[in-house]
């Protein structure tokens, strides 16, 4: 985890280390993430908070049946907010699947800030020719 906050620390990230409380739509756009340090203003939320999924629900998330809604990119029915882990599975809440859970919509939301898709690994120049479109 050190290394990673120093990763998120070297590229200007404003981190917050609380317990989160609620969190809302923005009147702008965006969330109003509720701490017990104060309210936070957030384009993106990211919800793992295990089987606990009352965050999810009072901000409006869809669900089938006790699971947060969510399809392969992790993104809940609420735009730019996203569910991963316990709260997306059913029985299936290893560690390893709930990283893989938190690292797709990770990879999803740089996407969309990048306006294209994202690729957490260096593309060879001649991999078009290699492999196909995959550096597309």
């Amino acid at each position: 985890m050190k290394t990673a906050r120093e990763q998120v620390d070297s590229f200007g990230v404003e981190r917050h280390e609380a317990s989160v409380t609620d969190v809302a739509e923005g009147d702008e756009g965006g969330f109003v993430v509720s701490t017990e340090d104060g309210e936070h203003a957030a384009d993106y939320v990211v919800l793992a908070t295990g089987a606990k999924r009352d965050l999810a629900e009072s901000l409006g998330c869809a669900f089938d049946g006790d699971l947060v809604d969510v399809g392969v990119t992790m993104e809940t029915s609420v735009e730019n907010a996203y569910a991963t882990g316990a709260m997306v599975r059913a029985e299936e809440w290893q560690a390893v699947i709930s990283a893989g859970d938190g690292a797709a919509a990770a990879l999803n939301i740089l996407s969309k800030e990048k306006g294209e898709r994202y690729h957490d690994f260096d593309v060879p120049a001649d991999a078009q020719a290699v492999f196909g479109g995959m550096n597309k």
